[in-house]
Parts: C-alpha cells; sequence; structure tokens
C-alpha cells in the first residue's frame, strides 16, 4: 500500500500493511532540526523525512483574541475579545470565496505524491470559545444566551463555505480540531453543550461529504454519545491522563479509527528510549485488528526534542507492520 491508501483503508475501520503514521503538525523548527536546515520544510518534505502517511493544509478562521509568543515560538491566547453585543462589528471574516484564501491549500495538494492529503479545519466551536474567553462564555449564559448562539452561528456560516471549498479540492479527508474538554472533564456541562454546541456542530459537519477526524483535548467520555451522532469517522488524540487509549478502543474501536496518543510530554522531556517504548506500548494496546493510526497526543510542538521525534518516527516504522510483531528490541536501543 501507498501512505494514502494506507490511512484511508484505517480511516474506514480496515486493517492496512501498517500502523499509519498520522501526526497532524509539526513546529518548523522541529522539521529543520532533523533535516539539519535553516529553511523551512513544506507538508511533503517533512513526510518523507520521517515517514509520516499524511500531508496536512491547515485552513482555522480567525480568533479574535489577544496573543502572545512564549521563547519557544509558541503563540498562545491571552484574552478573547468578544464579550458584548457591542464587540460583534469586529468580527470580521476573510471572504470564504476569495480563491487566495486557498493558495497554501493548493500547494498543498500539488505536492502530495502518494500520500494521504487532510485539510485541518475548525468547525466553529472552538474559535466561538477563544474569541470569547472561557469566562466570557460563561457570563454570556446567564447574560445574554442568544449572543453566544449568534457568535457560533457566525463561525459556523464562515466555516460551511470553506468546507465545501476543500472538499471540492479534492482533500482526501478533513480533520476539525475543536477542543471542548479538560483533563478533568468537558468545558460546561452536558446540558449546555447540548444546547449551544451541538446544534453548530450538526450545521457544520452537514457540510462535510469527505471522510473526518474530530479532535478534542481532554476528557471527551461523558460527551462521546453526542459527539459520536455527528458522524465522524476518526477521534483524536486521546489524551493521555485524561482518557485512555485501552479503553477507547474497547468501547468504541468497532465505530471509531482511533488517532493517538504519544505523550507530547514524553517527546519534550523523555528519552528517545522512552519515547520508543510509548510508541510500542501504544501500537500494542490499539493496533491489534483494525482502524488505528498512530500520532502524538496532540501535535509535535516547536519544544519538542528532535531526537525524541525521530525515535518515534523509527519506532512506528519498527513496531507498525502487520501482522504486528511488537518483541523486537527498541529501535532507539
Amino acid at each position: 500500500m501507498n501512505s494514502r491508501e494506507r490511512v484511508m483503508c484505517a480511516l474506514a475501520g480496515e486493517q492496512p500493511d501498517r500502523v499509519p503514521f498520522c501526526e497532524g503538525s509539526i513546529a518548523l523548527n522541529v522539521a529543520r532540526a532533523l533535516a539539519g536546515s535553516d529553511r523551512d520544510l513544506p507538508e511533503h518534505e517533512i513526510s518523507r523525512l520521517l515517514g509520516r502517511d499524511v500531508v496536512v493544509a491547515i485552513l482555522f478562521p480567525p480568533y479574535f483574541a489577544d496573543e502572545e509568543t512564549s521563547s519557544e515560538g509558541q503563540s498562545y491566547i491571552t484574552q478573547g475579545r468578544i464579550r458584548t453585543r457591542a464587540d460583534l462589528e469586529s468580527m470580521v471574516f476573510p471572504d470564504p470565496r476569495d480563491p487566495s484564501l486557498y493558495e497554501g491549500a493548493h500547494r498543498v495538494l500539488e505536492a502530495k505524491g502518494a500520500h494521504a492529503a487532510a485539510a485541518a479545519i475548525k468547525l466553529g466551536v472552538a474559535p466561538a470559545l477563544v474569541s470569547m474567553g472561557l469566562d466570557g462564555f460563561a457570563f454570556a449564559l446567564a447574560d445574554d444566551p442568544n449572543l453566544v448562539h449568534e457568535i457560533l452561528r457566525r463561525y459556523v456560516d464562515w466555516q460551511i463555505i470553506v468546507t465545501e471549498r476543500l472538499i471540492d479540492m479534492g482533500f482526501d479527508f478533513l480533520w476539525s480540531f475543536d477542543d471542548v474538554a479538560y483533563n478533568t472533564g468537558p468545558f460546561c456541562s452536558p446540558a449546555v453543550f447540548r444546547e449551544f454546541f451541538m446544534p453548530a456542530f450538526q450545521r457544520s459537519v452537514e457540510a462535510i461529504t469527505t471522510p473526518w477526524i474530530f479532535h478534542s483535548d481532554g476528557d471527551l467520555m461523558p460527551l462521546m454519545d453526542d459527539l459520536l451522532t455527528l458522524g465522524m469517522d476518526g477521534l483524536h488524540p486521546i489524551e493521555p491522563g485524561a482518557m485512555d487509549l485501552a479503553t477507547v478502543k474497547a468501547r468504541y474501536g468497532e465505530k471509531l479509527c482511533i488517532v493517538g496518543n504519544v505523550s507530547v510530554n514524553t517527546l519534550s522531556a523523555g528519552t528517545p528510549e522512552e519515547v520508543a517504548e510509548e510508541v510500542r506500548a501504544c501500537i500494542a494496546t490499539a493496533g491489534p485488528g483494525a482502524g488505528y493510526m498512530i500520532s502524538s497526543s496532540n501535535s509535535i510542538p516547536a519544544y519538542a526534542r528532535p531526537e525524541n521525534v525521530r525515535a518515534m518516527a523509527d519506532a512506528v516504522a519498527a513496531y507498525g507492520a502487520y501482522p504486528l510483531d511488537l518483541t523486537d528490541e527498541s529501535p532507539a536501543g
């Protein structure tokens, strides 16, 4: 199988020739270090460098929020700016019908080769939460719940057009990134989730006519019955400490392709040997049968150790071939 066939086979719940390496995002500084280059590598070169089976074009809506950048080069949100109805006029989106919006996505597609091509999107819920801030969201629930619905509506309206354009361009699958949970549980009660977030999700996914993966960090177990009604093909990243890979595989492995979950903490602070062992353990837990792709527990951040990312890629290659044989010595040993 080539990479595209391997990924699409796993997404369909079937068993490919080996466990696909399906990492959604790899920080450019880490890729540069691995390549020994001072230039930013395009997606297809990063995938060839690491034996990754996907290339990913990112097309996210804007966040209406204040941001700062850490010393490691990671950007993070400090405060949402849409707090009242008076702030709605500042929600100005790029034209979703402007061809220039899709230039980066076209470049990824044109150079994808035999890799599976994914488009990373937001269904609308996470950007709304970021733009309001969780405190602003909580206040609006009490003071002006229709404001929440209006912000969600604007994001979903934009996303529907973008989703349709990306599918028409020929991406193999979509990968939505909409965090809705902490490690300790969802951002809000299941009742609030159903009243506010599920209608937005449902309207957004109506535009999806291709396979897709749902991403959210945190503990999703209280929401899983609701989320499954959205019809996603895969679930990512099964965050360690928040969710248990074996439990998710046992309960949902016949309904979903499980994608995850080598700890970002291990990739950032562990040793190559520890990374290799974690890869082996993930494949041993979720690889048997079908419908599994390996990735980190979120993405490869700027502070990940390049030697650990290389150890992850090498371990996927060493342990991932079907029929699984996990008795070999660690490739990092």
